[in-house]
Formats: C-alpha cells, structure tokens, sequence
C-alpha cells in the first residue's frame, strides 16, 4: 500500500512542537494509506527523538529522522525563524529517492482533519501546492511589496510556506530548491525562504483550499480581510471550518498558561505526545510577561462576524 510521506524539520527547542504536529495528523487519520513522518532534525537530542518516536508509532503511524546538523546553510535567519526553517528547501536532497511526493508542514500547527483528503488533492502538473497567504494578499502595503522586491504584480498570488504538497521528482529534476537556496542567498527577504519561494515558483503552483493553512488573518478575521471581496467569504468559510490550525507569526501557543480558543487545541493534543508531562507554559524571553488576551478577543470579534456573515 502507498505510504503518506509527511515532511517536518526542528531544531531541540522545537522537537516537542513537532511531535505535537505529528500526534495531530495521526489523531485525525482515518487509517486509509499509512503514514510515514520523515523527521528532520537539527541536533535534536536523543531523549527528544526517542519520545518523538513513541508519540508516532504509539498513534500508528512511522517515523524515520534524518540528521541534518552537519549542513552548511548560508541564509538570513531573524527572530522565530531559524535555521530548521530552510531545511524543508532540501526535501528534495534528503528524503529517499523512491519518496517522489511529500506534504511539507511547519511545527507551529495542528492538522484538524485527515492528511489522506490532502494527499490526493491533484496538483494539475505544478511541481507544488500551497495556499494563498492573505496576510500579504489583504495588505496594500504588502502586495505593494512583493511587486517591488519579488516582481509579483497586485492581483497574483502570494502562498504561505507553512503546509505545502511537493512533487519531489519535479524537484529534483529541475533542483528547485538549490534555486531558492540561491535566491535566498542573494539578500535578506522580509519573509526569508517563503519570498524564495514564491520567486522561484511564480505562476508555477497549484492553489489549495484557505482551509488548509488558517493562518491569524484567516482565524482572527480583521477587517483587511473582512473588506476584501475576494477573500471575504473564503475566509470566513476556512475559519468555519479549519483543515489545518497554523500559528504563524509571533505569537506561539506554547508560551502561555492554556486560555480558550487561541490555544487550547494545542495543549488538548500535547496530552497525547510522550511530552505531556513537560513543564508549561514555555515563554521565550521577548514574550515573557506578555498576554494572549488581545488574541482571544480578536477570535471573539471573528467569531461574531461568522455568524453575521455566513
């Protein structure tokens, strides 16, 4: 039987983050065709990839590490961004030559239904698949941006990195990640290898679903987006009903005690990983002291412009 190759790359401050991703996709797995995680691991310890393991098997599913320590990026690194975060532009290079399709997914997100709808979802001859990001699309300023630094004109599409659907033997064939690579490498993108990314495969990937990358302009529903007729239903339709919870951005869910919808999905599957006993909350120096309330009243105000809305 066919095997869903699942890509997520960490550091050891982000294993447990990742084992949290990974117990969300098997939670939601309908045991259709298996799924293999291949886990890249930048010097993760080995106590944190023996309880990455036990999460996966323990949930069904199959999992293989693929040390990544020893290679030499040479990239603009910033912030919560790190550099785990390029590793996914070497899929290509890494994973098994018989692995000729992967999904890509972030540690910062849960998958909330199942990863086989999203693996036979058909790339119509794109070498990927990724979902418009509109937290650039809704933002003048940012798509003013991307036309002046990227050359993607005001109406094209923007993707977000965070999940996205590879057609490794087009990578490969065409070294599309040694392209972004090098892109990257040029100079410092606001948004790092995401601009690379959308560089590299300008009109040259498949949209996917809003639902499968709620992203905070989709899950807070602010008014950029609430007034943008192109998105506007979409939106609200994805944060209806979510594929995939993604904390992109700064404010993680880790970092504070649990308090309603901004983080408790988080912290419901945490129970479900050999890392439920870990001490929590995990706030990050620049965080420390700092509140989630303005996230939560900013998912009320969403939730209320559904029900108007729909």
């Amino acid at each position: 039987m066919d095997e869903i190759a699942v890509a997520v790359a960490a550091d050891d401050r982000y294993a447990q983050h990742g084992a949290v991703a990974c117990a969300s996709i098997l939670l939601q797995h309908q045991r259709g065709c298996p799924v293999h995680v291949y886990f890249l691991s930048d010097n993760i310890s080995k106590e944190k990839e023996a309880a990455i393991t036990a999460t996966v098997t323990r949930l069904q599913g199959k999992i293989s590490f693929i040390a990544t320590g020893d290679i030499a990026i040479q990239a603009h690194t910033s912030g919560h961004i790190n550099r785990a975060a390029y590793l996914r532009l070497m899929l290509d290079q890494l994973l098994p030559e018989n692995v000729t399709k992967v999904i890509y997914l972030d540690t910062d997100l849960l998958v909330l239904d199942d990863i086989e709808t999203l693996w036979h979802t058909p790339l119509e001859g794109k070498p990927m698949a990724a979902v418009p990001d509109l937290g650039i699309l809704c933002s003048k300023r940012m798509v003013k941006q991307k036309e002046a630094t990227l050359g993607i004109p005001a109406g094209d599409l923007y993707f977000n990195s965070g999940v996205m659907v590879l057609d490794l033997a087009a990578w490969r064939s065409h070294h599309y990640g040694q392209q972004v690579l090098e892109k990257v490498a040029q100079g410092a993108f606001r948004h790092h290898d995401q601009d690379g990314l959308n560089l590299v495969f300008k009109d040259n990937w498949q949209a996917l679903p809003l639902r499968w990358n709620v992203i905070p302009p989709i899950f807070t529903l602010p008014l950029k987006v609430l007034t943008h007729s192109n998105w506007r239903h979409k939106a609200i339709e994805a944060a209806k009903h979510p594929a995939v919870f993604h904390w992109a951005g700064r404010y993680k869910p880790w970092e504070f005690e649990r308090d309603g919808a901004f983080n408790e999905r988080y912290y419901d599957v945490l129970k479900e990983t050999a890392f439920a006993d870990v001490a929590m909350p995990q706030p990050s120096a620049d965080m420390k002291g700092k509140s989630i309330g303005r996230q939560e009243f900013r998912m009320k105000v969403a939730k209320m412009w559904e029900r108007i809305l729909s």
